[in-house]
């Protein structure tokens, strides 16, 4: 579990930031600093920060509920304290409310008091986290489920089929009929055949017990998962790609955002186009699909390695 210890000031005066910083570093706390704004967000889209503290004036610089407001709208987890000469002017509810904040420092306390106020916001951060972590562990076994629960009913559906090849064929072997050895020999091969596509079809569902998986594996199981789909649509999927590199990341999480990509793609192409490089899954096929990017953030949600991103109406996922 990753240490939940990182704390970014933001502050257009170094002669507030020092003092606080050094308070914080010698409890042992991980604290970067910034005096322009815009370089704090654009640190914070790509950094892990548990604790963010941001001045409210800084001239001529955005002021701090512009910060605020421009953080929120892609992290809401983040625990934001608002630094002010001036939290007397309003309520402390209507502050919190207006400024979506989980509290705020008066610069006019002692440094003490706010580095207390510090330790105790990365306890609820940590905290946070470990809500937040269980309530993924429940949704993914919840996708999971469903995920599964949806394709044991096609494999069911198959090993039906296959069963109604198998025991005619084995009956016909047992009978005391008269049959050529050239006949025998192609009854026993379609019922081998048979039980191998039964046993390819267990293996295809033994993906929930994979960890890291090279792009030949993934390119086999997505065959597998979606072979029906692709028969009946007379489609395929076409991985390209220059070596078989592994995968480190949950391949559980992976293959359920492909195929749910892939079976959405689908429904209008018959040819999937997929390129990996260096890590980086990218669809040549375009959507732009807002309820399937909404989906595939929830997904991505359950694993901290993936990224995904739509670009140009192309989907890649970042591992």
């Amino acid at each position: 579990m990753q240490e939940i210890n990182k704390v970014m000031i933001i502050d257009d005066k170094e002669t507030f930031i020092f003092p606080l910083e050094m308070g914080l570093k010698k409890r042992g706390i991980d604290v970067i600093s910034f005096t322009d704004p815009e370089e704090a967000i654009e640190y914070l889209k790509n950094n892990t920060i548990h604790v963010l503290l941001t001045d409210y004036h800084m001239e001529p610089n955005i002021n701090g509920d512009e910060v605020i407001r421009r953080v929120r709208e892609f992290n809401k987890d983040i625990i934001i304290y608002l630094q002010t000469g001036y939290a007397e002017t309003l309520p402390a509810d209507e502050m919190l409310d207006k400024y979506d904040i989980q509290g705020y420092i008066d610069k006019g306390e002692g440094q003490e008091k706010n580095i207390q106020l510090v330790k105790a916001s990365l306890k609820q951060a940590e905290l946070l986290e470990t809500i937040k972590r269980q309530k993924n562990e429940i949704n993914k076994l919840q996708y999971g489920n469903e995920f599964l629960g949806k394709f044991f009913g096609k494999v069911l559906g198959q090993i039906r089929e296959e069963s109604m090849v198998i025991g005619p064929l084995s009956d016909i072997l047992a009978s005391d009929e008269e049959f050529t050895e050239e006949e025998r020999k192609r009854f026993a091969e379609d019922i081998n055949v048979a039980i191998g596509k039964l046993g390819e079809m267990t293996q295809n569902m033994e993906f929930d017990n994979l960890g890291e998986i090279t792009i030949s594996k993934l390119n086999e199981t997505l065959s597998n998962l979606l072979d029906i789909e692709l028969k009946m649509k007379y489609a395929r999927i076409n991985f390209k790609y220059n070596e078989d590199i592994v995968l480190k990341c949950d391949s559980k999480i992976l293959i359920y955002m492909l195929v749910e990509i892939i079976e959405f793609m689908l429904e209008d192409d018959k040819e999937i186009n997929i390129n990996i490089d260096n890590s980086t899954i990218i669809f040549d096929n375009k959507t732009n699909n807002e309820e399937l990017m909404s989906k595939l953030s929830r997904l991505a949600e359950f694993d901290s390695n993936f990224k995904i991103k739509n670009v140009d109406g192309k989907i890649s996922i970042e591992i």
